[in-house]
């Protein structure tokens, strides 16, 4: 037991620390090897652990290619350049707008097309019209993880739970409804407040471009619009025709890479810059959470949310609240793959399962390494020279995940408890 937790505590401070500023997936692979020589987990147990977990891999690859898609048609840019000339010169109004339209690309391209994708683009305009970024970098950050919630597709964390409870997508997207929407509310109102000196009432949009300008290809723009909506309508209705939504999404990706090639926006090159270390990122974390399950901490903690009454609040509470604890203390994609299991060997109810992603989704905002995207979102804020202190996000997170994580719960057990 004790070899186990220290080579797994040894992977996550790695992870998080990234000596020789390696990339994350390195540290999961080594540690996953480490946990294979040490025959702290079988090659068969290693290699299940990773097929049980192909559908969600492949979803995360068609995700990743759409995303990088849309992004060559400028679609990003042109939302961010709207977002600004709506506002017309009302700061708080551009924060507001900034908001929602991080939701909405988290709710429809993930969490990390926000990070990676949006954040840059937001920065910008920001430093453009020379407005303190701080507050903006912690919105990017925190509107990725609660705007999580929405969808499959929305979070790795939701693809891994989906495929494994085989919740379908219209059936975990009306139930995550109430508390997206909740979640979003709190989290807005808890960000204008904790910023409500830094953000100035007016900004000079003078030097705002038409959105227009922001399009490099009309034509690949409009195509891109046009199949991010039959996408999106494509989801809910795959499993009619008895597909996996990751087909939908390649399908979209496939008619995006036609219609980027044919106007020159797209090239062969851009394979190269998909996210590729994600995928031994997460396969690492799949052995490596096989270990701990070797170790029995599965069994006991389903014995725990056994002995509470099925589908109650307190139960409720108590998966997302524990899930967003761990997610902090060990990031929330091996926390959620322990919870994963915890669930499937207690025979969860469904309103415990979607709890335990509440708080996977939207409790990791007090520690940075809580989520992969907030430690996207901070790299790339410092990238652009533009620095926000641990300790005050620490300080804001501390407060702020209880709240938001408490009420999107509630919002859930409510919904339960209206509609059986």
């Amino acid at each position: 037991m004790v070899v186990t937790l220290a080579v797994f505590a040894a992977m996550l401070v790695l992870v998080i620390v990234r000596p020789r500023r390696w990339n994350e997936a390195w540290w999961t692979a080594l540690g996953a090897a480490a946990m294979l020589v040490l025959g702290l987990v079988s090659p068969r147990q290693a290699i299940g652990a990773i097929l049980a977990g192909k559908s969600a891999l492949l979803f995360l690859l068609s995700l990743l290619a759409l995303s990088l898609l849309v992004g060559k048609s400028g679609f990003f840019d042109w939302a961010a350049i709207r977002c600004a000339r709506m506002a017309k010169g009302n700061a708080r109004s551009l924060y507001r707008n900034a908001f929602v339209l991080g939701a909405i690309v988290t709710a429809i391209l993930s969490l990390d097309t926000t990070a990676v994708m949006l954040t840059p683009v937001v920065l910008a305009v920001v430093r453009r019209l020379k407005l303190p970024a701080a507050p903006y970098i912690v919105l990017c950050a925190l509107v990725a993880n609660v705007g999580s919630l929405a969808l499959p597709i929305s979070n790795l964390t939701n693809i891994l739970f989906a495929d494994a409870f085989h919740l379908t997508f219209a059936a975990f997207a009306s139930r995550m409804l109430a508390p997206q929407l909740v979640a979003l509310a709190a989290a807005y109102a808890l960000l204008r407040w904790h910023f409500r000196r830094e953000l100035p009432a007016r900004f000079d949009g003078e030097s705002i471009p038409e959105a227009a300008a922001a399009v490099p290809n009309r034509t690949c723009f409009l195509v891109c619009v046009a199949v991010l909506a039959v996408v999106l309508v494509g989801y809910f209705l795959a499993p009619l025709a008895r597909l996996e939504p990751y087909a939908i999404a390649f399908a979209g990706s496939g008619v995006l890479a036609i219609a980027g090639a044919a106007t020159g926006r797209v090239r062969l090159r851009a394979l190269g810059e998909l996210s590729w270390d994600l995928f031994p990122f997460v396969a690492g974390l799949f052995v490596a959470v096989q270990a701990l399950d070797n170790l029995g901490i599965v069994g006991v903690s389903s014995g725990w949310l056994r002995s509470m009454r099925p589908g109650s609040p307190e139960k409720l509470l108590a998966a997302a609240g524990a899930a967003g604890f761990a997610s902090n203390i060990m990031n929330n994609l091996p926390a959620a793959l322990i919870a994963r299991s915890v669930l499937l060997n207690s025979h969860a109810h469904t309103g415990t399962i979607l709890a335990a992603l509440v708080g996977a989704d939207a409790g990791p905002i007090v520690a940075p390494f809580g989520s992969l995207a907030t430690m996207l979102v901070l790299a790339l804020a410092r990238r652009e020279g533009k620095e926000v202190r641990t300790g005050s996000i620490v300080m804001f997170g501390l407060w702020a995940a209880p709240v938001i994580v408490v009420a999107a719960a509630l919002a859930l057990a409510l919904s339960f408890a209206l509609v059986r």
